[in-house]
């Protein structure tokens, strides 16, 4: 007898926050401004979720992978336990893990401070939890608090917790590793299809993501991910960068694996999975949810203000403010001591960006895009930050929106083959379009909605390429080297004018580079 199909929910990233934590003063207000995350609002917007998913009647399983409160403060465990157990006696079953938020950095505001206030420590995490699937398992991994449950006839999850590896990353140990190879072995001696999750990506959801954001991808995630997919696992449910998105790679064995990232669901885009696991077809089906549980506000319009405002900060602080661009940046895993140290370079650049608009990008890349005026006098007095700005919220929220006949995306790719143009005759191998091309348009998997066939890779759609390349880069290297020979007499002033503002920016900011 065929293995019916199995619906289920996942969720990720809840960051649970209390109003008992703050929500106002000038050292809230100051983390806020950096924050893709409502947390104002946050337990309003977990409340409608859950409210929405007990009344889903396609499923009663929830999966959650990690973050489940903001920083771990044990009064936020015990509201949000409290919620999860509304969940169960709704006729859910409900499976977690957990993940770095959840334990040791507990801070509440008042005023101008941030105060410490007690957080659980991550051995108070089994117990804690210990009733939303470690009680139900099949087996249970006490070094890294993964185990393994049956959800119906025929599927069994794999919630494997990656908060340790032993090495000071995300990740799993070597002794990790192997019992979660002799749980895989034994799940397919019993015909069992797999339904893993985990927090930390496996695979960068962009190439931007992956330049900016490594050190945020789980410990050791090339190798792990080659090992799932020539172990026969196909696909696995991940969390954390809070980007919505589905990606995959071919092992070197010809094995095909999906990273499936929910974003998180106090902040935008706000949305959770609908996931339908066929065993017989060997398919995995998945839709993204808005929340749309009635409140007192509109919750989709204060998500988009929340990261709208925060983005803008950013650019904002570029501008004007290297130590606040320095916090605001960790947003989008940028390090604060790179910022620190380049942020001055970065400052007059942000200050000219924050100034410029469409219309002059278009006219600069008229010989690659073949544009007219009127072809982009719609946009041509948006600002390049505000196209910015989209492209980030099109990051996080999937699904990049400007197809290839767009003038959007005809004036950025013309724009990246004069960089790309440049880079060519200076002998530079790398080039920026692909880096910067999937914040544009999303040429592969659909990231809100997908039937992924876990037996190939995907066969991706082909398009017609709509803009030429340019052939400017000589000419802007000879212009640039003519500009190099009127000024090779101040080169060595310019050399200690760079170095200066390199000692004095270090000599400026050393306890925080330290730090």
């Amino acid at each position: 007898m065929p293995t019916k199909p199995l619906h289920f929910i996942v969720i990720s990233d809840t960051h649970y926050y209390s109003k008992r934590l703050g929500t106002e003063g000038r050292a809230y207000e100051l983390d806020n401004q950096k924050s893709q995350k409502l947390l104002a609002r946050a337990e309003e917007a977990l409340r409608a979720a859950f409210a929405q998913i007990a009344k889903d009647g396609r499923s009663d399983i929830v999966l959650l992978s990690g973050d489940v409160v903001n920083n771990g403060e044990m009064f936020c465990h015990e509201e949000i336990i409290a919620l999860l157990r509304e969940l169960q006696e709704a006729g859910k079953r409900v499976f977690v893990i957990t993940a770095t938020h959840d334990y040791d950095e507990g801070h509440i505001y008042e005023g101008d401070k941030k105060i410490q206030t007690p957080s659980a420590k991550r051995e108070d995490l089994r117990e804690l939890y210990y009733e939303f699937g470690p009680a139900q398992s099949l087996a249970y991994h006490e070094e890294s608090y993964s185990y393994v449950a049956q959800l119906a006839e025929g599927y069994r999850l794999f919630a494997l917790n990656d908060d340790k590896n032993g090495e000071g990353r995300s990740g799993f140990s070597r002794e990790a590793i192997a019992w979660i190879k002799e749980q895989i072995d034994d799940a397919q001696a019993n015909n069992q299809m797999i339904i893993p999750m985990t927090h930390h990506p496996v695979i960068a959801p962009s190439p931007f993501y992956a330049m900016i954001g490594k050190g945020d991808m789980m410990g050791g995630h090339e190798t792990f991910r080659e090992q799932l997919a020539d172990w026969g696992i196909s696909f696995l449910f991940t969390g954390h960068t809070h980007i919505q998105d589905i990606s995959f790679i071919v092992s070197e064995q010809g094995n095909v694996f999906y990273d499936v990232s929910t974003p998180s669901l106090v902040g935008y885009p706000g949305t959770y999975r609908h996931a339908i696991a066929d065993k017989n077809a060997n398919t995995l089906a998945i839709t993204a949810e808005h929340i749309t549980e009635p409140l007192d506000f509109d919750l989709q319009e204060a998500f988009e203000s929340q990261f709208f405002g925060m983005v803008r900060d950013v650019i904002t602080a570029a501008a004007t403010s290297v130590p606040r661009f320095s916090e605001m940046a960790r947003a989008f895993s940028i390090k604060p001591r790179m910022s620190l140290r380049f942020g001055w370079l970065l400052k007059p650049l942000a200050k000219w960006l924050t100034r410029l608009k469409i219309g002059k990008i278009a006219k600069w890349t008229k010989a690659e895009t073949g544009l007219r005026p009127e072809d982009y006098s719609h946009i041509k007095e948006d600002t390049v930050v505000d196209f910015i700005i989209s492209l980030v919220m099109r990051l996080f929220g999937g699904d990049a929106p400007y197809t290839p006949d767009t003038p959007q995306y005809k004036i950025a790719i013309g724009l990246l083959h004069i960089l790309d143009s440049l880079l060519k005759i200076c002998g530079v191998k790398f080039k920026v379009r692909p880096l910067v091309e999937p914040l544009l348009y999303n040429a592969g998997i659909c990231d809100a909605e997908a039937v992924l066939d876990l037996s190939g890779p995907p066969v991706l759609p082909e398009f017609e390429e709509t803009v030429r390349e340019s052939r400017k880069g000589p000419w802007i290297l000879a212009v640039a080297v003519l500009l190099l020979i009127i000024l090779l007499p101040l080169i060595p002033v310019i050399a200690l004018c760079v170095c200066i503002g390199f000692l004095v920016n270090e000599l400026r900011f050393w306890r925080k580079i330290r730090n």
